[in-house]
C-alpha cells in the first residue's frame, strides 16, 4: 500500500507546486523576485536592439542553448535506459492497487518516463525560443510593426517564454530525483517529494 500513497503524494505535490508557481508568476499586486526579473529581461532585450554590436547577446543565448542542449542529451539517455531496462527482473511485479494487469514496476516506468517528457519539452520549446531570439535581436525588431504587434514587445515575449520553460524544465528535474529513489523504496519516495517541495517553495519560488 506503500506504493500507492506514495504516488497519490507525488502527484499532489507536484500538481500543487506548480499551481502555486503559476499563480506566483501571474501575480501581479503583490510584487516578488519574478517581476524584477521580468524587468531585467526586458531591459536586455532592450540593451541588446540598442547596442550597434549585438555579438555579446548572440553569445550569451548560445551559452544558454548549449546548456538546454546538456539536459535534453542527458534525458534522453537517460530515457533510453529506462526503456530498455523495462523488463529486467529487479522491477517489482507487485500488483498496484489490487489490478493484476498493473505491476508496480510499470506504473514506476511510466511516472519516470511522464516526468522526463515534461522536462524534455520545457527544454526543447527554451532552445526553440532562444534560437527565434537570437534571430529576432540582430534583425531591428523596433523597426517592425504590425497594427498593435510590436516588433519589440514580440522579441521581449520570445525571452520570457525561453525563461519561463527553462524554469519549468529544471524545476521538473528535483522532481524527476524523487521519481527515480522511487525505485529503491516508496518512502524514501516521499521523504524525497517532501524535501523537494519544502526546498523548491521555501527557498525558491514562493516564499
Amino acid at each position: 500500500m506503500l506504493h500507492e500513497i506514495g504516488l497519490i503524494f507525488f502527484a499532489s505535490c507536484f500538481i500543487v507546486y506548480f499551481l502555486l508557481l503559476y499563480n506566483n508568476l501571474r501575480r501581479r499586486k503583490k510584487p516578488n523576485k519574478f517581476h524584477v526579473f521580468r524587468l531585467i529581461y526586458i531591459n536586455w532585450v532592450q540593451t541588446r536592439v540598442d547596442d550597434n554590436s549585438s555579438l555579446a547577446g548572440v553569445q550569451a543565448l548560445r551559452n544558454f542553448i548549449m546548456a538546454n542542449s546538456t539536459f535534453v542529451s542527458a534525458l534522453f539517455i537517460l530515457l533510453g535506459i529506462l526503456v530498455g531496462f523495462y523488463n529486467a527482473t529487479f522491477f517489482d511485479n507487485m500488483s498496484f492497487f489490487g489490478l493484476s494487469f498493473i505491476t508496480v514496476g510499470l506504473v514506476q516506468i511510466t511516472l519516470n518516463l511522464l516526468v522526463i517528457v515534461f522536462c524534455l519539452f520545457n527544454f526543447i520549446l527554451s532552445i526553440r525560443y532562444t534560437a527565434r531570439l537570437s534571430i529576432l535581436i540582430t534583425g531591428k525588431p523596433h523597426e517592425y510593426a504590425i497594427g498593435k504587434v510590436k516588433g519589440i514587445e514580440v522579441t521581449t515575449k520570445t525571452l520570457l517564454s525561453a525563461q519561463n520553460h527553462w524554469m519549468l524544465g529544471v524545476r521538473s528535474l528535483f522532481y524527476l530525483i524523487a521519481t527515480l529513489i522511487w525505485f529503491v523504496s516508496p518512502i524514501l519516495l516521499i521523504v524525497a517529494t517532501i524535501a523537494v517541495t519544502f526546498y523548491l517553495l521555501a527557498l525558491h519560488d514562493i516564499v
